[in-house]
Formats: structure tokens, sequence, C-alpha cells
């Protein structure tokens, strides 16, 4: 796997991961809008038409989904980390790792670094390219 290849499917990996937890967060486990939920253990049998059933699967399938998302996270970390690692240029450094460990936009990244958004699209590539 190359290093582009790599860093673009941890890239992903944690943007999925972020997308699960908010629907987590937004998810009522008894069948109400997520504002107004409580977690409650009841006797029905999951699998009944009734909302809370459904939301509890629905939870659960979440869950599930995102358990199987932080575990290929950290599948992936220690060749990540090695190539971070491998990075002596600060700027270089904290472009890689926003961009592909924080899912960080490039607008983001150069707002917070002070430098035009091409740079850090430069320093992204030049890296990539690098051996």
């Amino acid at each position: 796997m190359t290093k582009k290849e790599l860093l673009t499917a941890y890239r992903a990996a944690v943007i999925e991961l972020d997308e699960l937890e908010n629907q987590l967060t937004r998810v009522g486990t008894d069948g109400r809008p997520s504002d107004c939920r409580s977690f409650c253990l009841d006797r029905d049998m999951r699998g009944t038409n009734e909302p809370a059933a459904a939301a509890s699967q629905l939870a659960d399938g979440l869950e599930s989904i995102a358990r199987r998302k932080r575990e290929e996270l950290a599948r992936m970390a220690d060749p990540v980390y090695a190539l971070l690692s491998s990075i002596s240029d600060g700027r270089t450094f904290m472009v890689v790792q926003r961009y592909y460990m924080m899912a960080d936009t490039d607008e983001h990244i150069s707002s917070i670094m002070n430098i035009s958004r091409s740079r850090v699209n430069q320093l992204r590539r030049d890296f990539l390219r690098s051996a």
C-alpha cells in the first residue's frame, strides 16, 4: 500500500467514524427524539414494531459499525504514525497530521496556520511525492 493510499484510507475512516458517532448522538434508545431520550431497559422483545425497539436496534447497528471502524483505525495507526514520524519539517507535519489524522479541510488548515490554501495543498502533495 502506498503512502497516499494508506493516508487516504485513514482519513476516510476518520470521517466515517465521526459521522457514525454524530448519528449515534442523534438516535434515541427509547423511540423519542434525541433531545428527550432516556436509556431504559424494558422487557419488550427486540424486533417488535414499537419505536423503542426500532431505535434500540438502530443504535446497536450503528455502534457495531462504529466499533469495526475504530478497530480498522487501530490497525492502520502504526504505519500512519511511522509515516508521520518520518516528517522533519514542522509545517508539513502539521498539514499532514491535520488533513489525514484529524480530517480537517485545506481551508481550515490554512486559516489555522496563516498560509494560503494552495500552500497547504502543495505541502501535502510534496510529502506524498517524496520517497
